[in-house]
């Protein structure tokens, strides 16, 4: 069964897909390189949604994309504030691992740009082990100087998917800059995707990854990190204002007004938010 083509939604600026579950993204995602329809995919969580606000660059990049996939808690709690529709997150690593899967399946070539050389080997020799029917098309790692040459590389291959774990926001602008010279229909910054793949990064505990709660198990481990998270109470106070003003104050503090995004029902708070809400075709 054909998947339902996904909403976006705005959070302060910047837009999320919302996808029902990781099977609906995977067969978004197919759908689209098997039309061969360009598309940069990025990764959307609280903090990127601060930066973009500060950075006029990095939020032109974000608006142009094709695919914002709803990676940290903060975000699927905004979306559901505004909007009063409840998504569930599809995470940047979490999407990953499953596109390897889908790879494997569907006989599509995927390249991994990124990381320090040993990270790339090993990520790639996990994934062959792992997926031994998946076609990695190529690999290069991310200690380049001469793009073009890259590139060439990239295009070389035949790869239908590229994964770039540049370090973010490096990642999204690099692909925007070269996304139409490279003939690979589906772009993702994947982060340290590499790292956690290679085992030289340890993921969350299923506790952490199930509650959303990820960053403090990071805070925890790198407490060097808890300026990063200064960002926190301004964003929540923004999507505040902005929740109470798109749905109104007795809407949004009705439980009853929260509905899953592709329940069935097409009214409510998602059809009383334009403005706040699209339909992308």
């Amino acid at each position: 069964m054909m998947a339902a083509a996904p909403r976006d939604v705005d959070v302060l600026g910047v837009p999320i897909t919302c996808f029902s579950s990781y099977e609906h993204a995977t067969q978004s995602i197919v759908r689209r390189i098997r039309n061969r329809d360009k598309t940069l995919c990025i990764a959307i969580n609280p903090e990127k949604v601060c930066f973009a606000r500060d950075d006029a660059a990095l939020r032109n990049i974000i608006r142009r994309a094709q695919i914002h996939i709803c990676d940290g808690v903060g975000t699927a709690v905004a979306v559901k504030w505004i909007t009063g529709w409840r998504i569930p997150r599809i995470t940047g690593v979490g999407l990953f691992f499953k596109l390897m899967e889908t790879a494997e399946q569907e006989g599509l070539g995927i390249f991994l740009l990124g990381a320090k050389p040993e990270v790339n080997e090993k990520a790639w020799r996990v994934l062959r082990d792992r997926h031994p029917k998946l076609r990695i098309a190529g690999r290069h790692d991310g200690y380049f100087k001469d793009a073009n040459e890259v590139i060439r590389q990239i295009n070389g291959s035949g790869a239908d998917m590229l994964f770039a774990a540049l370090g973010s926001p490096r990642q999204e602008k690099w692909l925007s800059r070269y996304l139409e010279v490279l003939n690979v229909p589906f772009c993702m910054g994947v982060g340290g995707s590499f790292d956690v793949l290679a085992g030289y990064v340890k993921r969350a505990p299923e506790f952490f990854q199930r509650t959303g709660t990820e960053f403090l198990y990071r805070l925890i481990r790198e407490p060097h990190r808890w300026r990063r998270q200064l960002i926190l109470p301004g964003f929540t106070a923004r999507m505040l204002v902005e929740a109470i003003t798109a749905r109104g104050l007795k809407s949004f503090v009705s439980s009853r007004e929260i509905r899953t995004i592709y329940g069935g029902a097409e009214g409510g708070a998602f059809a009383s938010n334009r403005r706040s809400a699209e339909v992308r075709a």
